[in-house]
């Protein structure tokens, strides 16, 4: 694994979008399914407010470190999550129009979504994402105020929080940036959603882990020929002074709009095979197989759902607010 170079990493900025500001996002949003448009609605009214914990005035001292970050992982594991590690929390890493908190730590899970939802490249596929949000956001505004019962602050971190939740997921050990911008993990490969909450709560850290992901990435291009925006590049690029691979967002935007949240690239990984879905994976492998590229499976997810993506309306705009460099 060539280990990610942060010396010279510079906050990045948030792609803010609004749906309403071209045609394609307003057709995302009249197309969204109803439980995508309540979850939405919880997240953003019930879940945001909740973020900061509510601090103890009296704090229970940590003599235990390590059997602290086993509870907490415990907790974690407990609420639903599937994978889960520990962060330093670093101000480089910041969004720009995020606060700095007086945080040491930052604690990232991770939920798998359900492969068959994902690969149906449609309204089931946008659903169970907002499903696996909502209850992700739940569970770090939970464990939060849990943290603040102990007396130290904590603040839940959605996906568009303070932070980018890849980068943290990588940094916490629970995997490797993919060529598609977006974390893989060992275990859950690419079909999988994050969340955090970071914390002055004293933890130990994982850090980065080598799952040799980054070695299959270099020599794959399997997300590049199935991206039809060709939003996937070859080739690693410095943004916000790190080096790493790169999605071009205003060329996959389009795509995104058009296709429920399209997710191809998710879907075609083939590190999807390597841990729980490697028996849900043979079909979308046959499926690669048999189509070739971008424009095949275009017209196979057309031909097996009824729905028409390639002449829709397709300017990007400025975006959505559920892709951005968050995941990304």
């Amino acid at each position: 694994m060539a280990q990610i170079n942060l010396e010279r990493a510079q906050r990045p900025t948030r792609t803010q979008q609004d749906m309403g500001a071209t045609s394609s996002g307003q057709m995302f949003r009249r197309r969204m399914p109803a439980s995508a448009r309540r979850q939405i609605f919880l997240r953003r009214f019930v879940l945001a407010p909740a973020r900061e914990a509510l601090v103890n005035e009296t704090r229970t001292e940590i003599d235990d470190v390590e059997a602290m970050t086993t509870d907490v992982k415990a907790l974690v594991k407990e609420m639903g999550a599937d994978v889960v590690g520990i962060a330093a929390y670093d101000s480089r890493l910041l969004f720009t129009d995020a606060p700095e908190r007086d945080h040491r730590f930052v604690i990232v899970f991770g939920m798998s979504m359900k492969y068959d939802c994902l690969i149906d490249v449609g309204p089931r596929s946008q659903g169970e994402v907002h499903r696996v949000y909502y209850t992700l956001d739940d569970m770090a505004v939970r464990l939060a105020q849990q943290i603040g019962s102990y007396g130290y602050s904590a603040c839940a971190q959605p996906n568009m929080g303070d932070i980018p939740l890849p980068a943290y997921g990588y940094l916490a050990g629970l995997g490797e940036l993919g060529k598609h911008g977006s974390l893989i993990s060992p275990e859950l490969g690419s079909s999988f959603r994050l969340v955090a909450v970071s914390t002055d709560l004293p933890l130990t850290i994982d850090g980065p882990k080598d799952h040799g992901i980054e070695d299959v990435c270099a020599s794959c291009n399997i997300c590049t020929r199935f991206c039809p925006g060709d939003a996937i590049k070859p080739e690693k690029k410095e943004a916000n002074g790190v080096l790493r691979w790169h999605v071009d967002a205003p060329a996959c935007l389009p795509w995104f709009y058009k296709m429920y949240g399209c997710k191809i690239c998710l879907m075609v990984c083939p590190l999807n095979a390597r841990g729980r879905l490697k028996a849900e994976f043979q079909k979308v492998a046959a499926d690669i197989r048999q189509v070739k590229d971008a424009k095949g499976m275009v017209r196979l997810i057309e031909q097996r759902t009824g729905e028409e993506y390639t002449n829709l309306d397709g300017d990007g705009g400025d975006g959505d607010g559920e892709v951005s460099s968050t995941d990304r």
